[in-house]
């Protein structure tokens, strides 16, 4: 029996590392093939800027949205430079410490975070490496996400 209960409680583990899996998505600016991406040279390096690129499979693209913060590779959070409502700040990737700057929610395919401000691409300009920055939400094409 102890065998029978070790593979039991070995294939629920895996079986739970697969389903937290599932729960990843990718972000994409509007209905475009440019995904929100944070460059990951095999483990993530705080401060490291958000940019969009071309979507692909890695875990670079693969985000969670839970409670209100959005976390990636090494779960590491989505924030904002300086955590503040910076008109034009960049937006980052830092562990995880629930601070307000962290928190965001999805508005009419807007992603709103601290002081009601927009992750936007900066310069308004979709291009790839184009870094993403908090704006005054304007409802702009810059502004529109989809999460899949």
């Amino acid at each position: 029996m102890n065998k029978l209960t070790i593979v039991l409680v070995s294939l629920l583990s895996i079986a739970a590392v697969l389903t937290s899996c599932a729960t990843s998505r990718q972000i994409s600016s509007g209905n475009t093939n440019m995904c929100m991406n944070v460059e990951n040279h095999g483990y993530p390096v705080a401060g490291t800027p958000l940019r969009v690129k071309p979507c692909d499979p890695w875990q670079n693209q693969q985000w969670s949205l839970d409670n209100g913060q959005i976390t990636g590779v090494g779960g590491f959070c989505v924030d904002v430079q300086g955590s503040a409502a910076s008109e034009g700040a960049p937006v980052i990737f830092v562990p995880c410490n629930g601070g307000p700057s962290q928190h965001w929610t999805i508005v009419n395919g807007a992603i709103v975070g601290i002081g009601g401000k927009c992750i936007d691409i900066g310069g308004a300009v979709l291009a790839n490496l184009s870094p993403l920055i908090i704006a005054t939400c304007t409802g702009s094409p810059s502004q529109q996400w989809a999460v899949h």
